[in-house]
């Protein structure tokens, strides 16, 4: 089992292609390609179909897929301006590599109907892994990811919304010789393959948790039996000036994904889309559960580091890695840790350094918490690669 990353940053899409692909091949050698996933920036979106085309002339692996995103991850940097395309490839003996298509004209009743969900993810039941790439403007990700979990139990996807535009269009995504502007994709990999999977929450919880006592739909109408607005004011006013100051990064709602929600990664973080001071009511970007109980969350660097960290941890004691992907919102990165590269040299740090990696800045990030499948918010999702040799240790948990 071999993996490697190679990347450029030429501004002409089929140069930038021909760059990657020749180091990509010099550091794997000789022989069959097994997979080749494609990470690049809106620079080359409009030339998508030509760096299909051009990375499967050079490298013909047997899977080729890829994915824009606003901002590309290398083994090394984090490459959020100017013209950016990375290569992950692997070399992946008794693994059985199985990709399909989401097409958005064609994922309705696959995300409601046994049988459909089957016939348009073979290879999926029993998988080590499934590797999602979407378009966050033609497909669900919330509905896929439940069909996962409904007719997939205990498998394990990682992957992320496209985020190199903000309209419909904007974005590409392809899979063999398949090149489209919507949809998506998936990669099931199943055998000799162990994979850890670490999801990284950016946020922290202030003020007590709050029990919703009255919603519709995605409308907030009471916490605590209070009218939403009301209730969430309060908890705002109670803060210290520490966490007031956090407030400039912008406020989120946590809904519990494990238990009550009381601890570290408990919590699904959720954007504030609104409220209605009249009504004194609160919108989410979720749909919003009576009886649970929420809790109000910030951005925070030092709490977003720390927990990466500790989640790595286990990382540093198991056998050495052999590759990573590394999923992570658009709203990390330079701006939000005050310095470039924050993630990846968190994650390769904690891999033992010079570790292939490859990934892109996502407008949601996808991973498992617990048993489930979630999409994520201000997140990083991470799927760490080894051969099956080794003890898995799970590093989804602290120790």
């Amino acid at each position: 089992m071999r993996f490697a990353e190679a990347c450029s940053t030429a501004d002409e899409t089929l140069e930038a292609a021909d760059q990657a692909s020749d180091r990509l091949r010099e550091i794997l050698g000789d022989g069959p390609i097994d997979l080749v996933l494609a990470f690049f920036n809106a620079r080359h979106v409009p030339a998508a179909d030509e760096l299909a085309a051009r990375l499967k002339e050079r490298l013909a692996p047997v899977c080729l897929a890829g994915a824009s995103g606003a901002a590309v991850i290398t083994s090394s940097h984090e490459l959020e301006s100017g013209p950016a395309l990375t290569l992950f490839g692997a070399r992946l003996p008794g693994v059985e590599v199985r990709p399909f298509i989401m097409a958005s004209s064609a994922w309705g009743e696959a995300m409601s109907d046994a049988v459909e969900f089957s016939r348009h993810t073979s290879g999926v039941d029993g998988a080590e892994l499934v590797i999602v790439l979407s378009d966050p403007f033609t497909i669900d990700a919330d509905r896929v990811l439940r069909a996962f979990n409904q007719f997939a139990p205990g498998v394990r996807v990682v992957g992320g919304l496209m985020s190199a535009g903000p309209r419909p269009q904007a974005n590409a995504v392809f899979l063999n010789d398949w090149v489209a502007r919507e949809g998506g994709i998936g990669i099931a990999l199943k055998g000799a393959l162990r994979v850890d999977v670490v999801v990284s929450q950016g946020c922290r919880p202030i003020g007590p948790p709050l029990t919703v006592t009255r919603a519709d739909q995605n409308i907030l109408i009471e916490l605590d039996g209070q009218p939403a607005l009301e209730r969430a004011e309060q908890v705002l006013r109670d803060l210290n000036d520490g966490e007031r100051e956090m407030l400039k990064h912008g406020l989120y709602l946590g809904r519990p994904v494990r238990g009550e929600g009381v601890g570290r990664g408990d919590y699904l973080i959720r954007n504030l889309l609104g409220a209605d001071r009249d009504q004194g009511v609160i919108a989410i970007a979720d749909r919003a559960v009576e009886r649970e109980r929420v809790r109000l969350h910030v951005r925070d660097a030092d709490s977003a580091v720390e927990d990466l960290e500790l989640l790595l941890a286990p990382q540093e004691f198991d056998s050495k890695a052999h590759g990573a992907l590394l999923f992570t919102c658009n709203g990390r990165g330079r701006s939000f840790f005050g310095r470039p590269d924050r993630d990846i040299s968190i994650l390769q740090e904690a891999l033992g350094g010079s570790i292939p990696v490859a990934g892109f800045y996502c407008a949601g990030e996808i991973g498992p918490v617990g048993e489930r499948n979630h999409l994520h918010g201000q997140t990083a999702s991470i799927a760490v690669l080894r051969p099956p040799s080794a003890p898995s240790r799970s590093a989804t948990e602290p120790d």
